[in-house]
């Protein structure tokens, strides 16, 4: 306020400066027109063309603003209008997220009539019929969005929710394939199409939606990526065996291919490492079957790895034992119990009575317990627990979640398999 009072009054001072010095300088100005003669000084001259000046530009302005009074009404109508469509358009979208149907079809039928956004309306009128049940307004909707590039990808994410809704996989899967080929890196249609592929079965369909995931992960900074990297290892460890072992009985080579890639992603892979091994077996590829059955028994020592080690090493069962007893000192620690308990009744199945006391009174030695806590297939997603590995968990029917550990911490309420 104060700042525009000094700009007025050092305005005036100026203005009657300027007029002071005017009215004091000396001279006249003659105009003859028509006969007329007129006189006058030079100082009033000059006011009178400044003055004409001045009303010359307010009356071009008044003219302008009668002129764009038009236009100005109508934009404020306009902007009105917008506002209240953008409102109801608000609305809308707050009563499907409360899902609320009655009053987002309200909210959405007012924001299309008053909005010329159809890419706007239309969503919420799709999302408001999705929420009411009403499938077929939905899909057209979504339908009518897939010839604009920009939101192609939206209308196939749509039919796909709608068909998965529907029960509908086939049409669920094409939506997602399309989703995908317009944006190969969305972990929101990777996600959906590797479902519906492992679903059907098609594991080699599926491994390409897995490595966007797997991708897509790496990249992420949250405090949940290392649980998710887990989960995409063993889901593309398991997609690559259960690969094997479609092909085992026509490709063999083949098999032992997908085989290997499965334990380069998780050598203590177990039905992996038992399938390989039999190969080698089979073929009497003895060192072969040797190292992988090695490494995987330092991993994770189980019975079934122990029985192939004792054919893969051709050794009698003295040596058998002691080759076992040597690998002891290399498992991990969290394991270590478990396989002393193992190579211990390996070693009294053999007869080895004082091997086998030697080796049980060193695992009970590890944690003072007397008890050989035998680990389990154990489901990451729901907590329960199996005796086998199965592709699908029995219990959740989650894809790839069944994980080999011990039950330590597991609720006593939770059944295992038998």
């Amino acid at each position: 306020m104060f700042k525009k009072l000094l700009i007025l009054f050092s305005t005036v001072i100026a203005a009657a400066a300027a007029a002071s010095w005017l009215a004091s300088q000396p001279g006249a100005v003659q105009i003859e027109w028509l006969g007329w003669r007129m006189e006058l000084p030079t100082s009033l001259a000059v006011a009178l063309i400044v003055i004409f000046a001045l009303i010359l530009v307010f009356f071009d302005r008044l003219l302008r603003a009668i002129r764009a009074m038009p236009r100005w009404l109508g934009g404020r109508l306009r902007q009105r209008r917008d506002d209240a469509g953008h409102r109801a358009l608000t609305l809308g979208l707050m009563a499907v997220s409360a899902g609320e149907p009655a009053e987002a079809r309200k909210h959405a039928s007012r924001a299309e009539r008053l909005l010329k956004e159809p890419k706007l309306t239309g969503l919420l009128v799709a999302q408001a019929a999705h929420l009411a049940g009403d499938h077929q307004a939905a899909r057209r909707y979504f339908t009518s969005i897939l010839d604009d590039r920009e939101t192609a990808f939206l209308g196939h994410i749509g039919l796909m929710r709608l068909a998965l809704d529907d029960h509908d996989p086939v049409k669920a899967r094409q939506s997602a394939k399309a989703a995908l080929a317009l944006k190969p890196n969305s972990v929101l249609a990777a996600d959906h199409l590797f479902k519906l592929e492992t679903g059907r079965k098609d594991w080699d369909a599926a491994l390409p939606a897995l490595d966007v995931m797997a991708r897509q992960q790496k990249k992420t900074k949250s405090k949940t990526a290392p649980d998710q990297l887990a989960l995409i290892t063993r889901q593309a460890c398991a997609l690559h065996f259960l690969k094997a072992g479609e092909l085992q009985e026509d490709d063999r080579k083949s098999a032992e291919k997908e085989l290997l890639t499965a334990l380069k992603i998780d050598p203590g892979f177990l039905p992996a490492v038992t399938m390989l091994a039999d190969h080698y077996l089979d073929d009497k590829a003895h060192g072969r079957a040797a190292k992988i059955l090695e490494t995987a028994f330092k991993i994770h020592p189980h019975d079934s790895i122990a029985t192939r080690l004792k054919t893969a090493w051709k050794s009698n069962d003295g040596q058998f034992i002691a080759k076992l007893s040597k690998l002891l000192a290399q498992i991990e620690s969290s394991q270590q119990k478990a396989a002393y308990f193992l190579v211990a009744k390996q070693a009294r199945d053999a007869g080895l009575d004082g091997e086998a006391e030697r080796l049980f009174s060193a695992a009970r030695d590890l944690d003072g317990g007397e008890e050989d806590t035998q680990s389990l297939w154990h489901c990451a997603s729901c907590k329960s627990r199996h005796d086998d590995w199965q592709a699908f968990c029995p219990a959740c029917d989650e894809f790839a979640t069944l994980v080999w550990q011990r039950p330590a911490g597991t609720s006593p309420l939770i059944t295992h398999d038998s």
